[in-house]
């Protein structure tokens, strides 16, 4: 079982993303090398879509934005979407292939992930989540939008920090 990561509340303005999408249906996913996500990131960084993106705040810094979650309590139905891109300060026009997404502004439970290898590290973090128990959260989990940051400046996969990202309602 995996150590819980320390857990910060932030509140992150609205925000928006431009940057490749695809539909992830968890119950498929089980192929490590060759799943939507392996074949999303691949395609981003090998083809450098990055360098495309008009506008960059940060350039080099990754988001993996993760929305519209459909059947979130039966994980054999579970699907969403994910998009990897990064923030841009106005939208410009979006490259062919790609899309833009605007997250809300909202309150988040923040995670700190790493340094460690990638996949692993991401899965890792990810898994301890659910250790943690519903009032522990710091508010309800909103299932609307949750995002992963890889910040610029990272070139070795095999020991990689992000950010986590968990939206939440404070009541």
């Amino acid at each position: 079982m995996n150590p819980i990561p320390q857990k910060e509340i932030v509140h992150i303005p609205k925000f928006k993303v431009v940057g490749l999408r695809r539909r992830i249906y968890l119950a498929k996913e089980t192929d490590q090398q060759n799943n939507t996500f392996s074949q999303t990131y691949k395609e981003f960084f090998s083809n450098k879509l990055n360098e495309k993106i008009q506008h960059r705040a940060h350039p080099g810094r990754t988001y993996c934005l993760y929305y519209d979650f459909k059947d979130f309590q039966d994980r054999s139905q579970f699907n969403y979407y994910i998009l990897v891109g990064e923030v841009v300060t106005d939208v410009g026009v979006v490259p062919e292939g790609m899309e833009v997404y605007e997250v809300e502004d909202s309150s988040y439970a923040k995670f700190e992930g790493g340094p460690g290898p990638i996949p692993e590290i991401v899965k890792q973090t990810w898994s301890a989540l659910h250790q943690i128990k519903p009032e522990e959260w710091g508010g309800k989990r909103t299932y609307k939008t949750e995002f992963e940051v890889y910040r610029e400046g990272q070139e070795d996969i095999k020991n990689m920090r992000f950010e986590l990202y968990i939206g939440l309602v404070i009541e």
